[in-house]
């Protein structure tokens, strides 16, 4: 069986709730492994610990410092899966883990640009509201510094994976809700030579603009429609796609594509139509094509 495709749901990911779960979970599972440590155990035990003074290292001085960077690592993905085209993903071990050796490149950068300010932040934190004055910026908190450089590391690519994690769990159930809703039958207005209709989209192979004319192709029958492109697309399946400035197709009814010449592609339906599709359009095409393979079943042969 075909592993299923999904596409990554990247907007969920600046949500405030997942923010504040994913650092929260990171920052647990971090200070858990320091201060549970042998060499650090008899840390309540110190002089100066109180669990006042605990909650507020925990909840100011490490949560809410650190909900910035995690706010900041999933805008960047956002952006860069829009930029290297990395909205979807089939669900097998092999792609999840490619996909995350994709974002390391990322994740390094984003560290790199966040790590000065967060730890100056806390430089000054610990500075001017706590009125530590025995500090030394650049022993301690200076970014250079290598012990900070790689205690700070190990979070940033906690959160990151947490984030990944809840990205393809959300994205899952989205998919899942979507797919069911995605085949159904909506009703299109056309004009006949005897009036007016209306059709399944179900049954629509493609919609190709014609001069000042918008032509849906059944197959045997060609109607024509008032509606443009830009609003059958909105209008229509998840399964529908323009492939060029004056084609929709439905993916339901695609056979194959074979290249032509000068960048350009020669894209077949099931029912022996072509269309010209050039490079660039044929790469989003494509994860289009594998999501609706996974995901959908051409309800009626054409």
């Amino acid at each position: 069986m075909k592993p299923k495709t999904i596409k990554l749901q990247f907007e969920n990911l600046i949500s405030i709730k997942v923010i504040i779960i994913v650092t929260s979970i990171t920052m647990l599972i971090v200070l858990g492994i320091f201060y549970l440590h042998p060499t650090n155990i008899e840390w309540t035990s110190r002089d100066d610990f109180s669990w006042f003074n605990l909650l507020q290292f925990v909840l100011i001085d490490q949560l809410l410092i650190e909900f910035f960077t995690t706010y900041i690592i999933a805008i960047s993905m956002m952006h860069y899966a829009s930029k290297f085209r990395l909205q979807y993903i089939q669900l097998t071990i092999k792609s999840i883990a490619m996909l995350f050796l994709k974002f390391i490149p990322l994740f390094l950068v984003v560290y790199f640009a966040t790590a000065p300010v967060t730890t100056t932040i806390r430089y000054f934190y610990h500075l001017l509201i706590l009125q530590r004055n025995d500090l030394s910026y650049i022993d301690s908190y200076f970014f250079i510094n290598s012990k900070i450089y790689f205690a700070y590391l190990a979070p940033i690519l906690l959160s990151s994976v947490l984030l990944l994690a809840s990205l393809i769990v959300s994205s899952l159930k989205i998919n899942k809700h979507k797919t069911k809703d995605a085949l159904n039958n909506v009703t299109l207005k056309v004009k006949t030579e005897k009036g007016e209709r209306l059709i399944s989209s179900l049954e629509i192979i493609s919609i190709t603009k014609e001069g000042s004319n918008y032509m849906v192709n059944l197959g045997s029958t060609t109607y024509r429609t008032t509606k443009n492109l830009t609003e059958l697309e909105e209008k229509l399946g998840h399964n529908f796609i323009k492939i060029n400035r004056s084609t929709i197709v439905n993916l339901l009814f695609f056979k194959d594509y074979s290249f032509w010449e000068n960048e350009k592609y020669i894209f077949r339906m099931k029912n022996g139509t072509e269309f010209n599709v050039t490079r660039e359009r044929l790469k989003k095409i494509k994860e289009r094509i594998e999501f609706c393979n996974t995901n959908f079943e051409l309800p009626n042969p054409v």
